[in-house]
């Protein structure tokens, strides 16, 4: 009887094992379900064309808001405001003070594992109420909190056309809306 049992348990865990179909697609539910994020992100700008010795960093605001196209591509459109005014020399040795740049973007993202993303994109910067051009260049990361709130670290360079650059390190919190 003791054999008996032990070879009908057997069978059935045998069969239940059998139901068990693997996924296949190993996408991130997450931004299927909520396509559209939000962030706001405080951060620091490195300009090194400041006048003097060593570098300047600035702080700044941003605000993004992300569209995931699939798990893996996104496009986005990042603003930042630098929220100080400060002294800059242009490549041609003269000395400007932009006051509060603004510098809008429109990115494409490729997510390269679950938290860690790359992107590049142009767009343009508002110094003095006059708009130039500037590529940017990004990592960024992405910490969830839970299904629709994640810490978002990112890493970019803007490179202005006329030569000058910045690096800027921001945190944020994002939002993953409903739509």
């Amino acid at each position: 009887m003791k054999h008996l049992l032990t070879l009908i348990a057997a069978a059935a865990m045998t069969a239940l094992h059998a139901q068990h179909q693997p996924d296949e697609d190993q996408a991130d539910p997450h931004h299927h379900r909520h396509p559209v994020r939000v962030a706001l992100l405080l951060g620091h700008g490195m300009v090194p064309e400041v006048p003097g010795d060593g570098v300047f960093f600035v702080p700044s605001w941003g605000l993004d808001v992300d569209y995931h196209l699939t798990d893996n591509w996104s496009l986005g459109w990042h603003s930042d405001v630098e929220i100080e005014n400060y002294m800059v020399t242009l490549p041609d040795g003269e000395e400007v003070e932009l006051e509060m740049p603004l510098i809008t973007t429109l990115d494409v993202f490729y997510r390269l594992n679950h938290n860690l993303l790359v992107g590049i994109g142009g767009g343009l910067t508002l110094e003095n109420t006059e708009w130039k051009p500037l590529m940017r260049v990004a990592v960024e990361g992405e910490v969830p909190m839970n299904d629709r709130w994640e810490w978002t670290p990112t890493l970019f360079l803007d490179q202005r056309l006329d030569g000058r650059q910045v690096w800027t390190f921001a945190v944020g919190v994002a939002h993953y809306l409903l739509f």
